[in-house]
């Protein structure tokens, strides 16, 4: 029998996992698992519970949103444990979950656990903090920390595009400069930058599944330049809808590691959690740095 931790934050998007709890339970207990709950209490407590308790269960599973996930990650990683981690979906976005297409059901999502295979990921190191999916910056991204939780509950992904149309007149461009690993060097004036190991990003951007492969050791890098006039507006536009970042006012790339500057200090979505930086930062894949249990379902592109 196995051990299990359960930690459940309960005010992740509409509380799924609160009011399913039970099934949840029944589910694990009926493939031969012994399950104690720990209910989060505040920010970074799923990361506290992790560090603490890692040694003492065969496994620990997390239920809510993709900042509990993140926390969850970081926690079991700066505890250098190779535990197992279980993720059950259950926030308003839940970008990491799409991209591995896992259950939005809890109970199905539980289910996928008891039965799933266990395999290494890799995660984004951001300074002194990590990520799971996307360290963002500019455009709609302070939408995704900013958005008020009992709207993320109510709209889910419209509450993201919502807020950030909001932004669109008070969008401003950052003058970044990227300093890849690989030699590249990319600087300019952007209205937007992620570096993802995600399909999705906040519900608005989103890459092709053939692009994206989550223990490769290697970021996907978007940046978007500030349009000048409506014709190179458009160009943007068309070239998230369709996926085409050939465009040459997008910016795609493959990275393992970079130094990012700004002129200005620059807030940062990690997530959906802000990070600060006083203009420069540090970021680094660390690959196949966390264990998760996945279920055999899982899109056969985003795995090597």
């Amino acid at each position: 029998m196995k051990n299990v931790l359960l930690i459940i934050n309960p005010k992740a998007g509409k509380m799924k996992a609160k009011t399913t709890l039970f099934d949840i339970i029944d589910t694990l207990t009926e493939h031969n698992m012994r399950v104690t709950v720990e209910i989060t209490r505040y920010g970074g407590h799923a990361a506290e519970l992790c560090m603490k308790e890692c040694g003492n269960y065969d496994m620990i599973v997390c239920a809510g949103g993709d900042g509990t996930l993140n926390e969850a990650v970081g926690g079991l990683i700066s505890a250098e444990s190779d535990t197992p981690l279980g993720y059950i979906p259950s926030g308003s976005t839940n970008d990491f979950a799409s991209t591995l297409n896992l259950s939005k059901d809890p109970r199905e999502a539980a289910l996928d656990i008891s039965e799933g295979i266990e395999r290494t990921l890799d995660v984004g190191m951001f300074g002194d903090r990590f990520f799971t999916y996307v360290a963002s910056f500019g455009a709609f991204t302070k939408s995704s920390y900013s958005t008020p939780q009992d709207t993320k509950n109510t709209l889910g992904h419209l509450a993201y595009i919502l807020e950030g149309i909001k932004e669109i007149s008070s969008i401003r461009a950052e003058h970044v400069k990227i300093d890849a690993k690989n030699g590249v060097v990319y600087e300019d004036d952007f209205i937007f930058g992620a570096i993802a190991n995600s399909t999705s990003v906040g519900g608005i951007i989103s890459f092709d599944d053939r692009m994206v492969t989550m223990n490769d050791g290697k970021f996907e890098l978007l940046l978007i330049k500030k349009p000048k006039n409506l014709i190179e507006l458009n160009k943007c536009i068309n070239s998230l809808i369709t996926q085409n970042y050939e465009s040459d006012m997008i910016i795609f790339d493959n990275i393992d590691s970079a130094y990012i500057t700004s002129e200005n200090p620059l807030t940062w979505s990690l997530d959906g959690e802000r990070a600060d930086t006083d203009g420069s930062v540090h970021v680094k894949n660390l690959n196949n740095a966390i264990k998760m249990i996945l279920p055999y379902t899982i899109k056969e592109t985003s795995i090597v």
